[in-house]
C-alpha cells in the first residue's frame, strides 16, 4: 500500500490565511494515487475509478445499418417513384446476400446491415406498396436513415480513458467492444471519527446537554457516494488518548481518515493538539465561510482530514477540499466540478476578505435561491438545497438578478 508523504500538507512558511483556491491548488499539487490494481469483471465496474485506457477494438457500428423499419434502395433511381420489390429481406443478424440494384428497394428492419449497392432507408409509413413494387413521392435526402459505420467510435480510438470513475454509460460503451474484464482501481478506505463528549450514537439517550452524532452518518455516507469502503471509527471523547488511538486505528485500516470536530486551535480541539503533539499537523485557516480550520497531517502514513464540528462546515469542507483529494489518492483525476452563472433570487451585503458558500437551489424562475440562514448547524439547509452558492472572496452587494456562481450538488457527486 502506497503512502503519501509526511509533509504533503505543509503550507509556505509565513502563510495565516489560505485563499481557497490556493488550498485547492496545494492539495492538487501534493496528493498522488494510493491505491492499486486489480482486474475485475465488467459487471462490478459502475462506480469504479479505471486504471488504464481502453481502446476500441472495431468501429461501431461495425457496418452501416438502418435506423428504421422500411425499405433500402439506391436513392433517386425509381421510375416515376417506383422501385420494384426484391425478394427476401434484411433484418438485424440477418443480412441480405444480395445486391440491390438501381431501381428496386428490399425490405430491412431497424439494426439489419445495409446491404450492397443501396444508400437509403425510408421509413415503412411513408410508401405504398402496389403488386410487387414500392411506390413513393420524393422521398429522404441520400444516406436518410442509416447509421453510418464508425459514426460512434472509430476502430483504434480510446473510449474509455484512465483516472476516470465509470458511469453506467462507461460499461455500455465497454460493453460494446466485448470488453468483459477492465483494471480497475482498488476502493479506497477511508475511515471516519467524530469527537466530542457531547456526542451520543444515534438510538442512543444522549447525557445532559448532549447531542446525537449527525457527522459521522454523513460523512460516512459521502465517502461511500464517492466508491470508498469506510471503516467506521466510532466517537472518540475528549481525551488525547482517546484520539490517538481511535487514529492509529484508522491508519491501521484505511488509507486516509476524516475527523470531525477538535479541527481548530481550542483546548478541546483534541485532533488538532494530537496531531501537533506528534509533529504530524498542519492547521490551515481557510479565508471561506462556512468552515475556516482544518486540521491536517499525516497519522502513520495515512492522511487526516480534520474538518469541522458544525455539520454544515463539515459538509461543505468535505465537498470542498476532501472530496477531490480523496478522489487522487483514489487513483482518479482530480475533479473541475461546473460552476452555472444565474441571476440571484436573493439579496446580500457580503464582506471581504473570505469565500463563501451559501447553500441555494433554482427557483421556477431560473434564479439562484439562498436558504434563510446561514447558520452552520442547520442541517435543514443541506435538505433544502440543490448545490452551493459560491461567492468569491471580495466584498459585494449582491441583488436580484445579478449573476451569481451555482455549483449543483450533482457536480460534486451527490
Amino acid at each position: 500500500m502506497s503512502r503519501v508523504a509526511n509533509d504533503c500538507f505543509a503550507l509556505p512558511p509565513g502563510v495565516h490565511w489560505t485563499p481557497a483556491d490556493e488550498a485547492l491548488a496545494l492539495l492538487k499539487e501534493r496528493m498522488e494515487t494510493v491505491v492499486g490494481v486489480e482486474d475485475a469483471p465488467l459487471a462490478q465496474a459502475d462506480g469504479r475509478v479505471l486504471a488504464e485506457d481502453i481502446l476500441a477494438a472495431h468501429s461501431s457500428p461495425p457496418a452501416d445499418n438502418s435506423a428504421v423499419d422500411g425499405y433500402a434502395y439506391v436513392q433517386g433511381s425509381g421510375a416515376e417513384g417506383r422501385y420494384r420489390l426484391l425478394a427476401g429481406r434484411a433484418a438485424a443478424g440477418a443480412p441480405y446476400d444480395g445486391v440491390v440494384t438501381p431501381g428496386a428497394a428490399l425490405r430491412i428492419f431497424t439494426g439489419a446491415v445495409l446491404p450492397k449497392g443501396a444508400d437509403t432507408v425510408i421509413m415503412q409509413e411513408g410508401v405504398s406498396l402496389e403488386e410487387g413494387y414500392l411506390r413513393f413521392d420524393g422521398g429522404p435526402k441520400t444516406g436518410a436513415n442509416v447509421r453510418a459505420a464508425g459514426e460512434d467510435v472509430a476502430a483504434g480510438e480510446i473510449i474509455l480513458s484512465a483516472g476516470q470513475v465509470l458511469r453506467p454509460q462507461d460499461v455500455a460503451q465497454a460493453a460494446t467492444m466485448g470488453v468483459d474484464r477492465l483494471k480497475l482501481r482498488r476502493r479506497l478506505r477511508v475511515a471516519v471519527l467524530s469527537t466530542g463528549d457531547e456526542l451520543a450514537q444515534p438510538g442512543d439517550a444522549p447525557g445532559e446537554g448532549g447531542i446525537f452524532d449527525a457527522n459521522r452518518p454523513m460523512l460516512a455516507a459521502l465517502a461511500a457516494r464517492m466508491g470508498s469502503d469506510v471503516v467506521d471509527l466510532g466517537v472518540a471523547s475528549d481525551d488525547p488518548v482517546v484520539v490517538r488511538d481511535a487514529l492509529g486505528r484508522g491508519a491501521d485500516r484505511a488509507d486516509a481518515i476524516i475527523a470531525s470536530g477538535g479541527a481548530s486551535g481550542g483546548d478541546e480541539d483534541h485532533v488538532s493538539a494530537v496531531l501537533g503533539d506528534a509533529g504530524a499537523r498542519t492547521l490551515w485557516r481557510i479565508a471561506i465561510k462556512p468552515g475556516r480550520p482544518l486540521a491536517l497531517g499525516v497519522w502513520d502514513g495515512a492522511p487526516v482530514f480534520g474538518l469541522p464540528g458544525n455539520p454544515v462546515a463539515a459538509f461543505v469542507c468535505f465537498l470542498i477540499f476532501a472530496r477531490p483529494a480523496l478522489m487522487v489518492m483514489a487513483g482518479a483525476d482530480w475533479p473541475e466540478p461546473r460552476r452555472l452563472k444565474l441571476p440571484a433570487g436573493f439579496e446580500k451585503r457580503k464582506k471581504g476578505g473570505r469565500r463563501e458558500f451559501l447553500r441555494g437551489r433554482i427557483g421556477a424562475d431560473g434564479r439562484v435561491e439562498a436558504f434563510r440562514s446561514e447558520g452552520s448547524g442547520l442541517i435543514s439547509g443541506l435538505r433544502w438545497a440543490e448545490g452551493l452558492i459560491d461567492l468569491p472572496e471580495a466584498a459585494a452587494e449582491i441583488r436580484h438578478g445579478d449573476p451569481v456562481a451555482f455549483l449543483p450538488f450533482s457536480e460534486l457527486g451527490l
